[in-house]
């Protein structure tokens, strides 16, 4: 024992001779601290991995009774080109030439990359719910505008931070919102349907945008125009400053339920605008430049074929089909992450935490883990961010 005892002494002073301990285990690095201070998801109803990494998809458009497309040559002209790629670059530019390149999109079937919901059902309110929560709930069976007793990551996140009911903030064409993102009413600023903006948060902008929300006709009458749901999310941003904000748009889902592609294509083109605008507003705001997490994502796919695209539900084969995109200053710059492992609606919760440095296993043991790729070499357990 003795010997030992002075071979480990002898060690020891070598090594402090030398310079002192070795440096620490790489893993110790994966402490570093998130860089991410604010979050802002975006959700873009039903929009397929079709479109999503293809663009304008040759089966929906072959024939005119199933796209519904009124001009061909002028769809054609816009949005055909010879390559999934050129397809889907001339459909959402800036996302693919700009937005991407700052982060990773997983989904892409075609490379071996998957997403997909848990719940069965393929539909609005059983996504937005899986998305919010973090996990399946059985109990959201329709789309009925009914709150639930499940805590979503958005109360989670204002309890924990202690952020004040302006500093989260929700907009929405669709009136279930207003139900979805809270278990609780009032939790915080909450802007979804038709309804009066609250005077006291109302700029002069906002006002002439809540007035115009009744005079811009929609497709249905349920939700208003996606125009001025991005633009008063817009207006809230620049006044309110929130530390998380969820902008949920919804015309991607109507003009395919209305069998309109040539209409759904030019939609999507001016979504592409919509995030051209938020992420250079937040790149030119203090406290959001280099700061801001961006994720984007849908609440379920559609079908398929040329008859079925208009439609999702369980037993519609594609519906099951999503995508999401995590951009920002703590997710590597790899842009499309395939082939991958499958990932899961249920993760979105967990990751849009863990970029404020929260577990939100806390909150709910059931819930799906965050999304690696956007984490590389990090570890969970950082403290939130002031």
């Amino acid at each position: 024992m003795r010997g030992r005892a002075a071979l480990a002494i002898a060690a020891a002073a070598v090594l402090l001779a030398a310079g002192g301990w070795p440096a620490a285990a790489p893993a110790s690095r994966a402490a570093a601290p998130l860089r991410t201070r604010n979050v802002v998801l975006v959700t873009l109803d039903g929009l397929r991995i079709q479109e999503m990494f293809a663009g304008m998809d040759p089966v929906v458009s072959a024939k005119e009774e199933d796209s519904g497309i009124y001009d061909e040559n002028r769809t054609r002209r816009l949005y055909w080109r010879e390559t999934p790629e050129e397809r889907r670059r001339t459909l959402l530019p800036f996302f693919w030439d700009k937005l991407v390149a700052q982060g990773i999109v997983l989904g892409n079937k075609e490379k071996g990359s998957s997403v997909h919901p848990r719940n069965p059902h393929l539909f609005s309110a059983p996504g937005y719910a899986e998305i919010l929560t973090g996990q399946f709930q059985p109990d959201v069976t329709s789309n009925e505008a009914k709150r639930y007793a499940h805590r979503t990551v958005l109360e989670f996140v204002k309890d924990e931070l202690k952020l004040s009911p302006r500093q989260v903030a929700v907009t929405g064409g669709w009136e279930p919102f207003k139900m979805l993102a809270s278990s609780k009413p009032d939790a915080f600023f909450t802007y979804a349907g038709y309804e009066e903006i609250p005077k006291d948060v109302a700029t002069p902008r906002m006002a002439f945008l809540d007035d115009l929300q009744h005079q811009v006709m929609v497709l249905w009458e349920e939700g208003r125009s996606d125009a001025i749901t991005f633009n008063l999310a817009l207006e809230y941003l620049k006044t309110q400053q929130p530390r998380l904000l969820y902008i949920a748009l919804g015309e991607s889902d109507d003009w395919a339920h209305a069998r309109r592609y040539d209409r759904l294509l030019d939609y999507l083109h001016v979504a592409d605008g919509f995030l051209k605008t938020l992420w250079e507003t937040l790149e030119s705001m203090d406290g959001y430049r280099g700061r801001t997490t961006l994720i984007v994502t849908t609440d379920h796919g559609r079908g398929v074929t040329g008859k079925d695209w208009v439609d999702h539900e369980e037993g519609i084969k594609g519906s099951e089909d999503i995508w999401v995109a995590v951009i920002g200053p703590d997710t590597p710059d790899r842009g499309e992450v395939a082939p991958h492992d499958t990932v899961h609606q249920a993760d979105i919760a967990a990751t849009l935490a863990r970029f404020f440095g929260l577990d939100f296993a806390r909150a709910n043991p059931d819930a799906g883990p965050p999304i690696q790729p956007a984490f590389p070499d990090r570890e969970a357990g950082a403290p939130p961010r002031p």
